[in-house]
């Protein structure tokens, strides 16, 4: 199993993070998310606000990767299989990350990481740190 570290939870739950998709075709998307939290060692949960092709591209391709902007503090790029609700547990940890945003999110995206890779330039730049197994 991978285990974010609590660096690694820092970054994601502070800075604003894109989030990569592809249709089923190949087609990637990329999008910044604010509305999201990590949950536990392996999980984020991400507010469907204004997803169109976002939601799309996971509902045909579950595969996704997310990067956050301060590259330079905490440089990852986590790789996950994601999954899309709309009422349950994850859709109600969703709702508690948009009370603030005074929102009611459309659903939840659930990202389980898979795999984690160090994107600070140099010579560790795209050099898997921690996979699932």
């Amino acid at each position: 199993m991978v285990k974010l570290t609590e660096e690694m939870k820092k970054s994601i739950n502070e800075a604003i993070v894109f989030l990569a998709t592809s249709s089923k075709d190949g087609i990637p998307n990329v999008v910044p998310m604010k509305a999201l939290k990590v949950v536990d060692d392996e999980t984020v949960v991400i507010c469907d606000n204004f997803m169109h092709k976002t939601l799309k591209n996971i509902k045909e391709n579950p595969n996704v990767a997310i990067a956050t902007s301060d590259c330079r503090d905490n440089p990852f790029q986590y790789k996950g299989v994601a999954e899309y609700y709309t009422e349950g547990e994850w859709f109600e940890v969703a709702k508690e990350i948009d009370k603030p945003f005074d929102k009611v999110p459309k659903g939840a995206v659930v990202i389980k990481i898979k795999e984690i890779y160090n994107i600070k330039s140099g010579e560790d730049a795209g050099k898997l740190i921690a996979k699932d197994e």
